[in-house]
């Protein structure tokens, strides 16, 4: 039970901390992080919980694809 508290406190920092580099590039995204990261506290059923966490992670997938495709373009792009 502790480790499991551990985990879901260490994610919820790491979510917070990803919400605000987020916010600097794509704010849309760190709004929807932030909400999301509040649906994901212990208070509320697992199964709902779950739901909450797959839809953060759906959405964190596609941040990083986001992210990937501006790292490819700016990697090629020729220096004047």
């Amino acid at each position: 039970m502790a480790a499991e508290i551990l985990t879901e406190d260490l994610l919820r920092i790491s979510l917070q901390r990803l919400s605000c580099e987020v916010v600097k590039t794509y704010p849309q995204f760190g709004e929807v992080l932030a909400k999301n990261m509040l649906r994901t506290c212990g208070l509320i059923p697992d199964l709902e919980r779950a739901a909450h966490y797959r839809e953060l992670g759906t959405l964190l997938v596609d941040l990083g694809r986001l992210y990937l495709a501006e790292a490819d373009r700016l990697a090629t792009v020729e220096a004047p």
